[in-house]
């Protein structure tokens, strides 16, 4: 192993000796460094996997998030298994390779899918592709941090071991924070295979850095310190439960004074088993607290669709939908230094949030209150939704393409200007029925027009001279935010045109006459040239806006005109920020302290154990959602963010009232590790980090 020499001076001799004790082993750089890389791989697809699900797999708002959560959840199911795997079987350090190679394997399959042009079978292979990498991080996540605390000698090394793990959790944020920053700019400033977006590049990216982690981690094997499997405590604990289980319905209590567990006594010893029956004391407890998860594990997928709705920029910045969520780690960054050294001392002498349950009680009612304002927000936000067709009706839109204004008359007479449109939202239909109206103009032969309108739809027709052309209309905002446009061209137009974006310089797209496709451009401003000459300048179209150009020539002139479908976002994003402020605060005070409180009142023989159940209690908290979404997919998004503050408030309310009578723990052989103490909380401290800065 190579070392860093440290001297002291050899009071016998007067000369100068290396001391094992001083050195720092080098070899953990490169398994901070295979962290790194694995930290921003996974913190980056995270970041923007919901928004890719809707808006280029095609799931529902709904469906998007019940994938999100599934993989949310195994993210949380599969370390318990990988430390079972790296500490019965295999060893960490082989444990950590070989699921390494599944990760990356996961993440490229995943890229290569995104690429549009692959006849690929996309959603069965960006499925599979998630699931091999949560089994990846499952084989990383719990060891990585144990293999680092094992290449240095304790008690020897105890400062080393400390100053590992300060290093460690600096690491992860500095990872996290990158990759939440740089991949939505990946995914939405580069475009390619002729998209306005780049996913394969988003999720290819962080999987070079995956298999650059593989390389890292490799290159130093031969000075490794690896140590063999010695089992693991999580098994032991099952077996001791599910034996006191089997023998309590089996046999019975045989004294009614004796716990279940006793029973056990004939294969487990008495002090395990004490260790077991205060475990289970504090798993009690967890059971209510899945549901803070259920609404914290929101903010990549309901809170970022949110996002989507709404205006980026802010002052000289446009804030990317995705890129919303470091707000949080930067917000956790900031609250756990300021709450540690000063509001909890201040409060501490005021006799208030001593205990820790109390805090865990205050962080669910603010995670709840988190929820309100998200609410409040959304029912503000739909007031700028789009009014989509309707069960029972349809919308009609008549565009005027001809040089003179023109009428419409159904049980009115409408005037429709020259290059402009005629909008009837709600025109009762059954099926699909023909509405005749009369048309009549100047420029045009007046005449009997037949509308063939259909249920639910949106259906327009372009009127040029005597001709009538129908197309169908998407009204609604685009699912990737992006802003969407459509030329309306008359037969008069023979030059080529182009739609030259201003701001990149660009070509966006060439304008043919008739009617085109829709279709999704940057967030931008545009003109409208024939060759080098500007027919029609500052054309400036919006993040969810859709919008519709009329062009026309009468003689040698260029006439054109910008028509407004569906309004572009309007609202800032600035109104996510206190609801993202709030539930930072309540996850400093919820997940921060519980992390601590279970690794502090666990008996050191279950330290493992109670890992895994925090892991689970994140893992149920995913699966409540998916349960949440299923059971209220008809009702609206705000009426589903209340749903979850009234489950927030009942859960925290009965977990109040089961923690009022709980013993805190007191460990004869606090004084015996008093050495060991210093270390440890770091270690937990590392935990903390990788939590709070994967939501």
């Amino acid at each position: 192993m190579v070392t860093v020499v440290s001297k002291e001076v050899n009071v016998r001799n007067g000369d100068t000796k290396t001391t094992a004790s001083e050195r720092f082993p080098r070899v953990v750089i490169i398994i901070m460094l295979a962290e790194f890389c694995e930290r921003f791989s996974f913190s980056g697809m995270r970041a923007f996997l919901t928004l890719y699900l809707r808006s280029k797999l095609g799931y529902s708002d709904e469906g998007a998030t019940e994938i999100y959560h599934v993989f949310s959840c195994f993210v949380y199911f599969f370390p318990i298994l990988g430390g079972i795997l790296a500490d019965n079987y295999l060893g960490k350090f082989r444990t950590i390779l070989y699921l390494m190679l599944v990760y990356a394997a996961g993440n490229m399959l995943v890229a290569v899918t995104a690429i549009p042009q692959l006849e690929l079978p996309k959603r069965v292979c960006t499925i599979v592709g998630l699931f091999m990498i949560t089994v990846g991080t499952g084989g990383i996540k719990p060891c990585v941090t144990a293999f680092g605390g094992d290449q240095f000698i304790l008690p020897q090394q105890e400062k080393q071991l400390a100053m590992y793990f300060s290093i460690l959790y600096f690491n992860l944020c500095i990872g996290s924070l990158i990759a939440k920053t740089v991949c939505p700019i990946l995914r939405s400033e580069v475009h390619c295979f002729g998209d306005k977006d780049c996913y394969s590049l988003a999720f290819g990216a962080p999987g070079l850095v995956v298999l650059m982690s593989i390389v890292i981690f490799v290159s130093a094997k031969s000075r490794y310190v690896m140590k063999r499997p010695e089992g693991n405590m999580v098994i032991d604990f099952v077996k001791c439960v599910s034996l006191g289980i089997k023998n309590t319905i089996m046999k019975g209590k045989s004294d009614k004074q004796s716990h279940w567990l006793d029973s056990t006594q004939h294969k487990f010893d008495k002090r395990f088993i004490r260790d077991v029956k205060k475990t289970l004391s504090i798993v009690m407890l967890f059971t209510v607290l899945p549901v803070f998860w259920a609404l914290l594990d929101q903010l990549g997928s309901r809170w970022t669709l949110q996002a989507t709705k709404m205006d980026g920029r802010l002052g000289f910045i446009t804030i990317k939908p995705d890129q919303l969520q470091v707000f949080g780690p930067i917000c956790i960054l900031i609250l756990i230094p300021l709450f540690q050294k000063y509001l909890y001392p201040l409060l501490g002498r005021r006799n208030i949030l001593t205990n820790p349950l109390h805090k865990l009680t205050l962080g669910g009612v603010l995670a709840g209150v988190a929820f309100i304002a998200s609410a409040l927000v959304e029912i503000y936000i739909k007031t700028t939704y789009p009014e989509l067709p309707q069960t029972g009706f349809s919308q009609l839109r008549v565009y005027n393409g001809n040089p003179c204004s023109m009428t419409i008359r159904d049980n009115m007479i409408y005037t429709i200007p020259s290059l402009s449109h005629y909008s009837n939202k709600h025109i009762r239909v059954k099926g699909s029925e023909n509405v005749l109206m009369s048309l009549g103009g100047r420029c045009i032969e007046a005449r009997d027009e037949v509308f063939l309108l259909e249920d639910n739809k949106a259906i327009s027709f372009f009127v040029n001279g005597n001709d009538t052309k129908r197309f169908g209309e998407n009204v609604d905002k685009s699912k990737s935010g992006l802003p969407v446009v459509r030329f309306l061209v008359t037969n008069r137009v023979t030059s080529n045109l182009t739609f030259y974006n201003e701001k990149r310089k660009e070509v966006e797209t060439n304008i043919y006459p008739g009617i085109s496709a829709q279709m999704e451009v940057f967030m931008s401003t545009y003109s409208i040239r024939v060759g080098d000459r500007i027919i029609m300048g500052d054309i400036q179209l919006d993040q969810g806006g859709v919008y519709t150009v009329v062009i026309d020539k009468n003689g040698e002139a260029y006439q054109a005109r910008l028509i407004v479908i569906t309004e572009p976002n309007s609202i800032t994003m600035a109104l996510l920020l206190p609801q993202f402020l709030i539930i930072s605060i309540a996850e400093v005070l919820f997940a921060v302290t519980g992390n601590e409180f279970a690794f502090k009142e666990a008996p050191s023989s279950m330290k493992a154990v109670m890992t895994a159940v925090w892991l689970l209690t994140e893992a149920a908290g995913n699966v409540l959602i998916i349960i949440v979404t299923r059971v209220f997919v008809h009702y609206q998004q705000e009426t589903q963010s209340f749903i979850y503050t009234g489950l927030m408030f009942s859960s925290i309310a009965l977990f109040h009232y089961m923690s009022r009578g709980y013993q805190f723990h007191t460990d004869d052989d606090v004084t015996k590790k008093e050495c060991r103490s210093n270390s440890e909380v770091l270690y937990h401290q590392v935990k903390q980090a990788e939590d709070c800065l994967e939501h």
